[in-house]
């Protein structure tokens, strides 16, 4: 079973969805943008019989409090530590997609303690290019008395991942409606983490991995290159939402690596 909590952190209230045993090794589960721990249920489902599955909503998406700072990497890195020291963890698995590779890294790099081991599925080491044209993937669609504000999240989410069931695009619309301006201000903060100074010195294991039709893809030869304990893998076919959709898929892959890595319950 899947449950949902809170968590006081100085931000205010945190959202988590927690599955699987305490007893076992925490694995926490970093959400994209502008999504929220939804999106880890399939998951969760598929990894609950062999760790504490812990899943937060970052500050100013899901059911979490809004940051009482300015929106940064380090400042959402800095609220999950605030989270995770509240349920007395000291040493977990990480694992993130896309924004939340982001916040994984830094939270590894500012907690060099924390981190047994971490898996990236799209990590962000971000090109020029990608740089450039981010911030109008997360533009606000202003209020419309027509509603075309509606239509405009509807066919953005849908451009992410054309063939995804109807149901998911429609979850991640409302999640992004919901969240306002949280969402540019997290792309805008992924722009301007130093992701590939902070990666090069995490000495954990880490295993990076990316669908072929994610829009990170062409990032990974490059991100795997900056591990000192590195593995690096694709998944044919996966694109923006491969938790959702490839979720067995992950959980065994995430299963092996972690076997490899030497991670004990």
């Amino acid at each position: 079973m899947i449950r949902r909590a809170y968590c006081d952190i100085e931000a205010g209230q945190l959202h988590f969805r927690q599955a699987g045993n305490p007893d076992k090794t925490p694995l926490v589960l970093l959400h994209q943008s502008p999504s929220s721990s939804v999106m880890f249920e399939s998951l969760m489902r598929a990894l609950c019989d062999d760790y504490w599955l812990l899943a937060p909503d970052t500050p100013g998406f899901g059911q979490s409090d809004p940051l009482q700072e300015p929106a940064s990497i380090a400042a959402y890195a800095r609220a999950i530590q605030q989270f995770l020291d509240a349920l007395n963890i000291k040493t977990a698995l990480l694992f993130g997609h896309h924004t939340g590779a982001s916040v994984a890294v830094q939270l590894a790099h500012d907690n060099p303690d924390l981190a047994q081991a971490m898996a990236l599925s799209g990590p962000t080491l971000l090109s020029d290019q990608l740089k450039a044209i981010l911030p109008e993937k997360a533009k606000p669609f202003p209020l419309s008395e027509d509603g075309s504000h509606l239509l405009g999240m509807w066919q953005r989410m849908r451009d992410k991942e054309p063939d995804a069931p109807l149901a998911l695009s429609l979850r991640e619309t409302l999640l992004g409606l919901a969240v306002g301006e949280a969402y540019p201000e997290a792309y805008q903060a992924v722009i301007e983490q130093p992701f590939g100074e902070q990666l090069q010195a995490i000495v954990c294991p880490v295993l990076v991995f990316a669908g072929t039709g994610d829009p990170l893809y062409g990032q990974l030869d490059a991100a795997f290159q900056l591990l000192r304990r590195g593995e690096k893998q694709a998944i044919e076919g996966a694109r923006t939402y491969a938790c959702d959709l490839y979720a067995d898929d992950i959980a065994a892959r995430l299963q092996a690596f972690f076997a490899r890595a030497g991670v004990k319950d």
